[in-house]
């Protein structure tokens, strides 16, 4: 298979021991090495994929601490830039059996440049994975736009995790507005129901993924957390219910079933096929304590749930 290059945040999340519904009543954390894209490399590692990433980390114990973690995992590190100045990103997360709440401290990942060598850095690559927390930062924003037309010119697919939320981008810009427009060369876009009410204010599944599609997005898989997700390629909606047996922790859910997906597409299965490998992954972790938690194979994973493939 050929690699995935990632482009995004790494981020330390702090996740509360005890679940709350308001982060501000937590009382104690525990750390964790995080980031979509940190989450993501992590799993597509688990499950045998090469891929490589672009980040930005302070030049900290914290920023030091992730590195040391990718390379003990056999993850690229090559191209993580490490910021002399500002900190480490870090967020604050509520363990939760819904949505979690967050509140972010900001720092090196704002900071993003481009790599040092963007063919070397997209060699062999398939794929290359955007979310949206480097498109709220004008830098990073910058660089992101200039990989998505070498993607464009070379004939790499895009994915893209619309993990958008208004609070992240500064206060005179509309960022919804922007993220729309990222999507025209999308090949696929995952959003849950939160991400998309971010993008698009209320609605009704069926019009979110027509609004995705509307936006230029080839292929939308609209998650809905413990109703599954609603799978679309443009021409029929396939909605796949969760396999999850009991719900521990949905922390990193949505990373796992990013990673799952990209499998399957990276070995050639259409999109309903690969989002079936996505709802083991995240039904896996959702049954878990810990991101951290190694994925098993995805036959393992098929084994575990018992799942029919009848799409």
């Amino acid at each position: 298979m050929s690699r995935i290059a990632v482009v995004g945040e790494l981020l330390i999340d702090l996740i509360s021991t005890n679940t709350v519904k308001d982060l501000g009543k937590a009382t104690s954390f525990r750390r964790f090495f995080a980031g979509s894209p940190g989450n993501l490399a992590s799993n597509l590692n688990d499950l045998g994929i090469e891929s490589i990433l672009l980040s930005r980390v302070g030049n900290d114990p914290f920023g030091r601490a992730y590195l040391e973690h990718l390379r003990l995992k056999g993850i690229d590190t090559s191209f993580v830039q490490q910021d002399q100045e500002a900190h480490t990103s870090m967020v604050f997360v509520s363990k939760s059996q819904s949505s979690p709440q967050f509140s972010a401290f900001r720092g090196a990942d704002c900071l993003l440049e481009e790599p040092y060598d963007i063919d070397s850095f997209m060699k062999d690559t398939d794929f290359i994975h955007f979310t949206a927390w480097p498109l709220s930062c004008e830098r990073s924003r910058e660089v992101c736009c200039k990989l998505v037309d070498y993607a464009l010119r070379t004939g790499v697919r895009i994915s893209f995790d619309p993990n958008y939320r208004q609070i992240l981008w500064t206060h005179n810009q509309d960022g919804s507005e922007f993220i729309k427009g990222f999507l025209e060369n999308v090949f696929l876009v995952k959003p849950s129901e939160d991400d998309a009410n971010e993008i698009f204010g209320p609605g009704k599944p069926l019009d979110y993924i027509r609004k995705f599609h509307e936006s230029g997005a080839k292929n939308v898989i609209l998650t809905l957390g413990q109703k599954g997700s609603m799978i679309s390629d443009g021409n029929r909606v396939v909605t796949l219910p969760s396999c999850a047996r009991r719900v521990v922790d949905t922390t990193g859910a949505g990373d796992a079933f990013w990673s799952g997906v990209l499998f399957g597409l990276l070995g050639g299965k259409n999109i309903f096929e690969s989002a079936v490998y996505g709802n083991y992954c995240a039904g896996f972790r959702i049954e878990h304590e810990g991101k951290e938690v190694i994925l098993p194979s995805i036959d393992a994973l098929k084994a575990i749930f018992e799942a029919g493939d009848n799409l």
